[in-house]
C-alpha cells in the first residue's frame, strides 16, 4: 500500500513539474531581427500543454484540441505559394488565404481549435538569415519551428535523419518523390520505334503464337484430310502466310470443316483482335507522350555529359542527392537555388541543363507557360518520398496527443474528398497554363476514387501518391516513401508504358484455352472416326461388296447363257447355209439330167419344210 502511494505521489509531482517546464518560453524574440518573421504570433511563446488531457480521463483524446489556440509556424512567399499572406494588410478571412489556409481552417473546424490569431509566418529569407545558406539549413529551420511552435506547416520531406532527430511527421499532403526534370527534345530517328509498345518477350511470344497457330492448323488440315495434294513447301507456306495475315487483322482462312478448326480459328481471331487493339492504342499513346523526351536518365549520366544541374539549396533533396552521389559536392556545374521555382526559371533560361526536384512541383510547374511547356521527367524516379506538416516529439508537452488528433482529421479529409477540393482550388488559381487544368483535376479525382473511397477506408489515401503514377496528380496525399511501381513499369516516364509479358498473359491465355479445346475436339473426332464410324463404314462396304458380287455372278451367268445361245445359233445357221448351197448345186446339176431331177425332187420332198429355204429360218 505504501509502495502504491509513493508511486502515485511521484507521478503527481512529475506531472506538476511537466506543467511548470511546459510554460517556459524558448524563443528569444529580441535576438531575431525585425522583418524576419511575421504574423500575430510574433513575440508570443509556445504555451500549449496537452498533458492535461492525459491527466483528465473524462475528456476524450480526439477532442483534446477543442477550445485551444495553437501556435503555428508556416512558410509563405516565393517557394511556397500554397499560403498567401501579406503582413502589411490587416488579418481577415482573405488574409491569409490559399490552399494551406483553407486546409488549416478545415482542420480547426473539425478539431475545434483556432490558429489565425497565433501563427508566425516565415520566408526563405528567414531561413537564410537565421541559419545561413548551404546544405542542412532547412533541417535547422525544421528543428527551430517544431521546437518553438505547436505545429510547423510546410512541405517537410520525410527522411530517416529527421525522424532520428525526434521529428514527428503527420499525414502526408505532398508528393515529394525526387525526379530529374529536363527540357524535352523531339525524338530523333528510330528505326524500331514501331516495336516500342511491347517489350522483347511480348514480341517473341507473338511470333511464337503465329508460327504455332500455322502448324496447328496444318495438323487440323491433316486430320481433316484437307491437304488437297499440296506439296510440303506450299502447304507450310500457305499456313504461315494466312497466320501472319490474321495477326494483321486480315483474316483469310477458309471455312474449316470440323468443330476443332472452328474453335481454334475463333480464338485465334479473337487473340489477333486483342493484340492489334492493344498495340494500336499503346503506340498512339506513346507517340503522343513521347513527343518530347530526354536523353538523360540519371544524375551520373548528367555529370558524365558535363551538364549543369540545378538543385534546391539546403533542402532535403540536396541532402539526399549528396549522400547518393558524393561526387556532386565537388561537381563544378552544380547550381544551387534558393527556391524550387528559381530552379525551373534557370532551366527555362538554360542557365542549367537539368534539375533535381519533387514530383509534385514538377506536375504543378510543367503546365505553366513561363517554364516553357516542354518539361519532361528524365529517367526513373531517384527516390520515392512524401512531405507533410511536422511537430517535435516532446514527452514533456505530450505532443503525441496533437499528432494523434491532427492525423485523424487529415486522414478523414483525404477520404471524404476535401483534400481533392483544396487541390482543385489551387489548380484553378494557376494562370497562363499550357495544359488543360481539368486533366490535372481529373487525375486527382481518379486517385481519390481508387484509394480513398468511404467504402474502403482501410486503403489509406497516402497509398495513391506513393504509387509512381507517371503524369501523376496535381494534388497531395502521398506518404511513407514507398518505392512501388506501376504494373507495367519499365523505367519510362510517360503515361504509356512498354507492355511486358506479365501484363499480356491473359491475351495469350485466351488463345491457349481455345487451342486446348480444339485439341480435345481433334482427339474426339479422330477417336470417333476410327472406332465408331470406321467399323460402320467397313460393314457397309462389306455388305455392298457382297451385293455387288452376287449381282455380278448373276450377270455373268446370263452372259454365258446368251453367249452359248448365240454360238449355237451361229453354228446352226452355218450348217443350214451349207446345206442350202449344196442343194443349189445339186439343183443346177439335175436341170441337165431329168432322171437326176426326179431323184432330187424326191429327195427334197423328204426334207422338213424348214430346211427347204434358209430365208424362212
Amino acid at each position: 500500500m505504501k509502495m502504491q502511494l509513493t508511486s502515485t505521489i511521484r507521478a503527481l509531482i512529475l506531472l506538476f513539474l511537466l506543467g511548470i517546464v511546459r510554460v517556459e518560453g524558448k524563443i528569444d524574440w529580441e535576438s531575431i531581427p525585425e522583418g524576419v518573421v511575421f504574423g500575430p504570433g510574433v513575440g508570443n511563446v509556445k504555451e500549449t500543454d496537452f498533458c492535461g488531457v492525459v491527466r483528465d480521463t473524462s475528456q476524450k483524446l480526439n477532442e483534446a484540441l477543442r477550445g485551444r489556440n495553437l501556435s503555428i509556424a508556416v512558410q509563405f512567399g516565393a517557394g511556397f505559394d500554397f499560403f498567401r499572406y501579406d503582413p502589411d494588410e490587416e488579418l481577415s478571412y482573405s488574409n491569409p488565404s490559399g490552399m494551406i489556409a483553407s486546409l488549416l481552417d478545415e482542420l480547426a473546424t473539425r478539431a475545434g481549435f483556432s490558429w489565425r490569431n497565433s501563427f508566425v509566418a516565415y520566408t526563405t529569407n528567414t531561413t537564410n538569415t537565421l541559419f545561413g545558406t548551404g546544405r542542412g539549413k532547412w533541417d535547422k529551420m525544421l528543428n527551430w519551428t517544431t521546437s518553438n511552435f505547436d505545429l510547423s506547416v510546410d512541405k517537410w520531406f520525410l527522411t530517416t535523419a529527421r525522424l532520428e532527430s525526434e521529428i514527428v511527421f503527420l499525414h502526408s499532403w505532398f508528393d515529394a518523390s525526387l525526379i530529374l526534370v529536363d527540357q524535352g527534345d523531339r525524338p530523333g530517328f528510330n528505326l524500331f520505334a514501331f516495336a516500342t509498345p511491347f517489350d522483347v518477350m511480348v514480341w517473341l511470344a507473338i511470333g511464337g503464337t503465329i508460327v504455332f497457330s500455322a502448324f496447328f492448323m496444318m495438323f487440323i488440315d491433316y486430320m481433316e484430310r484437307a491437304r488437297n495434294n499440296r506439296s510440303w513447301n506450299s502447304w507450310i507456306g500457305d499456313h504461315l502466310y494466312l497466320s501472319n495475315m490474321a495477326f494483321s487483322q486480315n483474316f483469310t482462312y477458309e471455312m474449316p470443316r470440323s468443330g476443332a478448326g472452328r474453335v481454334f480459328l475463333s480464338t485465334f481471331s479473337f487473340w489477333a483482335m486483342l493484340i492489334g487493339a492493344t498495340y494500336t492504342a499503346n503506340l498512339a499513346s506513346m507517340l503522343v507522350e513521347n513527343a518530347l523526351a530526354s536523353s538523360i536518365d540519371s544524375i551520373k549520366s548528367a555529370m558524365d555529359n558535363d551538364l549543369a544541374i540545378c538543385i534546391h539549396d539546403g533542402s532535403a533533396s540536396h541532402t539526399i542527392v549528396t549522400k547518393m552521389y558524393p561526387s556532386t559536392t565537388t561537381y563544378e556545374k552544380m547550381i544551387k537555388t534558393s527556391t524550387p521555382a528559381e530552379m525551373y526559371q534557370n532551366l527555362a533560361s538554360q542557365q542549367c541543363d537539368i534539375l533535381v526536384g519533387t514530383r509534385q512541383e514538377f506536375e504543378i510547374l510543367r503546365v505553366q507557360e513561363q517554364y516553357g511547356c516542354n518539361l519532361v521527367q528524365a529517367g526513373p524516379e531517384i527516390q520515392a518520398g512524401s512531405a507533410s506538416f511536422a511537430i517535435k516529439f516532446d514527452p514533456l508537452s505530450c505532443d503525441s496527443v496533437l499528432a494523434y488528433v491532427l492525423n485523424i482529421h487529415l486522414h478523414a479529409m483525404s477520404i471524404d474528398g476535401n483534400m481533392t477540393k483544396y487541390w482543385d482550388g489551387y489548380i484553378d488559381g494557376i494562370d497562363d497554363t499550357c495544359a488543360n487544368k481539368e486533366e490535372l483535376q481529373l487525375a486527382r479525382r481518379l486517385e481519390i476514387e481508387e484509394f480513398g473511397s468511404v467504402q474502403e477506408e482501410e486503403k489509406d489515401f497516402d497509398m495513391a501518391l506513393r504509387r509512381r503514377l507517371e503524369g501523376g496528380s496535381g494534388g497531395g496525399g502521398g506518404g511513407g516513401g514507398s518505392s512501388e511501381s506501376n504494373a507495367f513499369s519499365g523505367g519510362s516516364t510517360g503515361d504509356a508504358e512498354v507492355l511486358q509479358i506479365s501484363g499480356m498473359l491473359g491475351v495469350f491465355l485466351v488463345h491457349g484455352l481455345g487451342t486446348a479445346v480444339a485439341l480435345v475436339l481433334v482427339a474426339y473426332t479422330h477417336f470417333r472416326r476410327k472406332f465408331i464410324k470406321a467399323p460402320k463404314i467397313r460393314r457397309r462396304e462389306q455388305e455392298e461388296s457382297l451385293r455387288n458380287t452376287k449381282n455380278s455372278s448373276e450377270k455373268q451367268m446370263d452372259t454365258d447363257l446368251h453367249r452359248k445361245y448365240e454360238d449355237l445359233k451361229k453354228d446352226f445357221m452355218t450348217q443350214l447355209d451349207g446345206l442350202f448351197e449344196q442343194h443349189l448345186v445339186e439343183t443346177k446339176q439335175s436341170s441337165h439330167n431329168p432322171t437326176s431331177y426326179e431323184a432330187e425332187t424326191a429327195s427334197t420332198e423328204s426334207l422338213p419344210s424348214s430346211v427347204i429355204s434358209p430365208r424362212k429360218i
